[in-house]
């Protein structure tokens, strides 16, 4: 099966990268997450990686800039350019700890709340979408991989 062309492919011979594992799921990953973005750029004024921190603070209960970058396998200088931003947007606030200056918990405001709140739906849309032309038991047994793969 050929990937589909994107603004990134080439025209270089692709079937040796198309059989890699790792590109794959690269490849995947990218599609997933340009899809959210264009969405919650579209809904929220928010990028998908904008959206998933402000997620994570609200429903999963991270709410320090260490925790968001562990979970999220990403850098801690990034995930702190981005949470200036969501600050700089109105989206989210840093309390300051008393008993350690340079530790702030990360509380949404109003309007965080609110982006937040919409995510879910939003990634309900994408993911039925891409994942429209699969049966519910090949979901199932995708979903199920993933998890094996990530308890490894």
């Amino acid at each position: 099966m050929m990937l589909p062309k994107t603004p990134l492919s080439t025209d270089i011979d692709r079937t040796e990268i198309e059989s890699d594992f790792g590109y794959l799921v690269f490849r995947a990953h990218s599609v997933l997450t340009h899809t959210i973005s264009q969405h919650t750029l579209r809904d929220l004024d928010v990028t998908a990686a904008q959206g998933r921190l402000l997620y994570l603070v609200e429903r999963v209960g991270l709410s320090h800039a260490a925790l968001i970058a562990r979970e999220c396998d990403v850098d801690p200088t990034a995930v702190t350019r981005l949470i200036d931003r969501l600050v700089r947007s109105g989206l989210l606030m840093r309390i300051p700890n008393a008993a350690d200056r340079r530790v702030s918990r990360l509380v949404l405001t109003r309007q965080g709340q609110l982006v937040a709140g919409h995510m879910p739906g939003i990634l309900t849309d994408v993911y039925s979408k891409v994942l429209a032309g699969f049966s519910v038991d090949e979901i199932a047994s995708f979903k199920e991989m993933l998890l094996r793969i990530l308890s490894s």
